[in-house]
């Protein structure tokens, strides 16, 4: 795949006198002194993975550098990528196969680090089931069509010998919280999940009288397949490359600021479920608290992570191209302060 879609060309061209207009676009519309911006903006996804990128936007960035940081949200990839794309967005919390076909369609970002490493979960209701290859010949929920956990599914069923196609029987749903939902009720038996959602359909399912589990982590699925680490590089931080170009002590300061939110998450969860409670209002504070623990977060710098993230880009891309943007990214991808 190459080029950027009409949708965020379009995006591009309107946000762009947007953030002329309001201060906040990109370095260049933001600097009110040589070296200096005037508002960082850090986007993240409305959930527990983006609670570090949000404990970095409330501790402030030093005057030096810039006046303010705030915490943008992306709700649609749509909103994500035209944030990036227009130069709204400074640092991006994204998902690492979107980082790639970023930079793979001429949108200059430069990888920071990975952060999430495991998110992924086979929930059931059916005691029996203990991995994927218990599942032949039944209905299984999964979200995104064509997408990650559609991909890496098909992927780790590979591994085993089978195609998903045939093995089982894809039940592909628009949204994850739909299978959740679905899963829930008893309308479903098994899905495939990430981190939060894994969380939510098990706290409603218990409401419903219905006891379920997380059968299958992704990760040990994807050690047991490759004998690699049970760790997946599933999210990314991407800076726009212009400001990753001209602004290092910028990018050192956040980089330092993120690798200890991370920590910091995982070591005061309680704190961090209050902290993401007054942004990510739509997870029920108990649903963000409990899935926590299911979330792997570790701050891995870009050049430390390199070899894990192309072997995962380079095993996606041998059952989807377009999943990465057709290639590998190359040098250029990755941050080297």
């Amino acid at each position: 795949m190459s080029g950027l879609t009409r949708r965020e060309l379009l995006s591009l061209g309107a946000r762009a006198g947007l953030s002329a207009l309001l201060g906040v676009g990109g370095p260049t519309a933001c600097r009110r002194a040589a070296g200096r911006l005037q508002t960082i903006v850090i986007q993240g996804a409305p959930s527990p993975p983006s609670l570090a990128l949000l404990r970095v936007a409330t501790q402030g960035v030093p005057k030096e550098l810039a006046e303010e940081v705030r915490f943008a949200v992306w709700s649609t990839a749509d909103e994500m990528r035209a944030r990036i794309t227009s130069g709204q967005a400074h640092f991006s919390g994204v998902p690492t196969n979107v980082a790639a076909t970023l930079y793979n369609r001429g949108v200059r970002v430069q990888l920071l680090s990975a952060y999430i490493w495991g998110i992924l979960y086979l929930v059931t209701s059916d005691p029996g089931v203990s991995s994927l290859a218990g599942l032949k010949g039944q209905p299984v929920l999964i979200p995104f069509r064509g997408d990650l956990p559609d991909i890496l599914t098909q992927y780790l069923l590979r591994r085993e010998g089978v195609e998903m196609a045939s093995f089982l029987q894809p039940t592909y749903v628009s949204t994850a919280p739909e299978a959740a939902q679905l899963l829930a009720s008893g309308r479903a038996t098994h899905a495939v999940l990430s981190e939060p959602s894994a969380t939510l359909a098990i706290l409603k399912a218990r409401q419903n009288g219905i006891t379920l589990r997380r059968a299958v982590d992704y990760c040990n699925a994807w050690a047991e397949a490759t004998g690699r680490p049970p760790r997946l590089p599933m999210a990314v931080t991407v800076a726009d490359g212009a400001l990753a170009a001209s602004h290092g002590r910028l990018l050192a300061w956040f980089q330092g600021a993120h690798r200890e939110a991370v920590e910091w998450v995982t070591s005061h969860a309680d704190e961090a479920t209050r902290l993401g409670a007054e942004v990510f209002k739509a997870i029920p504070a108990e649903a963000m608290r409990e899935s926590i623990p299911y979330i792997r977060f570790s701050f891995v710098e870009a050049q430390d992570a390199r070899s894990e993230i192309e072997f995962f880009l380079s095993e996606m891309q041998s059952l989807s191209p377009q999943l990465i943007g057709g290639r590998l990214p190359p040098d250029g991808f990755y941050y080297r302060s």
